[in-house]
C-alpha cells in the first residue's frame, strides 16, 4: 500500500510538471531544454491504446463498495530519431521519447508538441514525419504541428491489414488466391499505385451485393480518405519509414506491461500518474525528471 501511495504521488507531481511544461511552452513562450538532440529527420508517432478504468462508485445493501468498470483510452506519442538500415534497404525509427495523456485529444496534442521542442532546437527547421493509422483524432490535429518539410505518412500495416481482410473474406484466408491477389495489391501499393488498388475494388463492389457490398465500401472509403498519405514509393526513395511498429511497440510495452496486467483496474488519477512515470521511465529521462519533483516539492 505504501508504494502504491508513493507511485501515486510520484505519478501526480511528474504530471503538474508536463503541465508547468506546457505552459510555458504554449503561454510564456520559454524554450525547452533540449535532451537527445534530433537532427535532420524526426519522426511523430502517435496511437491509443485501451486501459480498464473505474468510472463509478456505489454501496451495496451490505454496505460493500461496488465499482462501474469501463475503458479509457490512453494516448500516446513517440518522438524518434530516423535511421537507415543499409542491409535491408529501409529506414527505422530510434533513440524514441514518449509523452502519454488520458484525456481529449486537444488537450494531448500540446504534449507532443512540447516533447517535440525538448528533441530538437527548432522543430521547424527539421524534416518532421509523422505516421498512424487511419484515426480522424490523429490527422485532423497535425496540421497545428506540421511544418513546410513535413511528410504525413499512414502506416503501411494497418493499409495492408485490409487487404488481407479483403482477400480473406472473396477467397478464404490463406489459401493460394488469398496469397496472389494479396502479394499483388500490397506490391502495387509499395509502387505508389493506391489508385489502382482502389480502382479494381470498386470494380468488385460492383459485382456485390448486401453484406459484401457494404464491407468493401468502408474499405474502399478508408484508403480513399487516406490515399495522400500512402505514396510509399516516394518516401521509400526519401528513406523515410512507413510503418508505425514504434508507436505499436509503446502501446505494448510503455503502456501495456504495466497497466494492462491480468485484472487490473486504475483510478482515473492513478492511471494518469502511472502513465506519467511509464512516459518518464522509457523516455530515459526518470533520474532527472525524479530530481526535479523533489526540488518542486521542496
Amino acid at each position: 500500500r505504501k508504494a502504491l501511495d508513493m507511485d501515486y504521488e510520484l505519478g501526480s507531481r511528474l504530471e503538474e510538471q508536463r503541465q508547468q511544461e506546457i505552459k510555458g511552452v504554449f503561454e510564456q513562450r520559454l524554450a525547452m531544454e533540449v535532451q537527445r538532440e534530433i537532427e535532420g529527420t524526426m519522426a511523430v508517432s502517435i496511437d491509443a491504446t485501451k486501459v480498464r478504468e473505474k468510472q463509478g462508485e456505489s454501496v451495496d445493501d451490505s454496505g460493500k463498495k461496488k465499482y462501474k468498470i469501463g475503458f479509457r483510452d490512453a494516448k500516446i506519442g513517440a518522438i524518434s530519431k530516423v535511421g537507415w538500415d543499409p542491409v535491408r534497404s529501409e529506414a527505422y525509427c530510434t533513440a524514441s521519447s514518449y509523452v502519454g495523456g488520458i484525456e481529449h485529444a486537444d488537450e494531448f496534442f500540446p504534449r507532443v508538441w512540447v516533447e517535440m521542442n525538448r528533441r530538437a532546437q527548432n522543430p521547424e527547421k527539421l524534416r518532421i514525419v509523422f505516421l498512424g493509422d487511419g484515426a480522424s483524432w490523429i490527422w485532423d490535429r497535425v496540421p497545428d504541428l506540421k511544418n513546410t518539410q513535413s511528410v504525413c505518412i499512414l502506416d503501411f500495416y494497418h493499409a495492408t491489414e485490409r487487404l488481407s481482410e479483403i482477400c480473406k473474406e472473396f477467397y478464404g484466408e490463406q489459401t493460394e488466391q488469398y496469397w496472389q491477389q494479396f502479394s499483388r495489391w500490397r506490391g502495387w501499393f509499395l509502387e505508389g499505385k493506391v489508385e489502382t488498388v482502389i480502382a479494381e475494388l470498386k470494380q468488385m463492389r460492383g459485382k456485390c451485393k448486401g453484406k459484401r457490398r457494404h464491407f468493401l465500401q468502408g474499405h474502399i472509403s478508408y484508403y480513399e480518405e487516406n490515399k495522400e498519405r500512402m505514396h510509399y514509393d516516394q518516401y521509400i526513395a526519401m528513406k523515410l519509414p512507413i510503418g508505425s511498429g514504434t508507436i505499436e511497440s509503446a502501446c505494448k510495452n510503455v503502456i501495456g506491461a504495466r497497466m494492462k496486467q491480468g485484472g487490473m483496474t486504475w483510478s482515473e488519477s492513478g492511471a494518469a500518474g502511472m502513465l506519467q512515470i511509464r512516459a518518464s521511465l522509457e523516455s530515459e529521462r526518470f533520474l532527472q525528471d525524479f530530481r526535479t519533483t523533489l526540488r518542486s516539492a521542496a
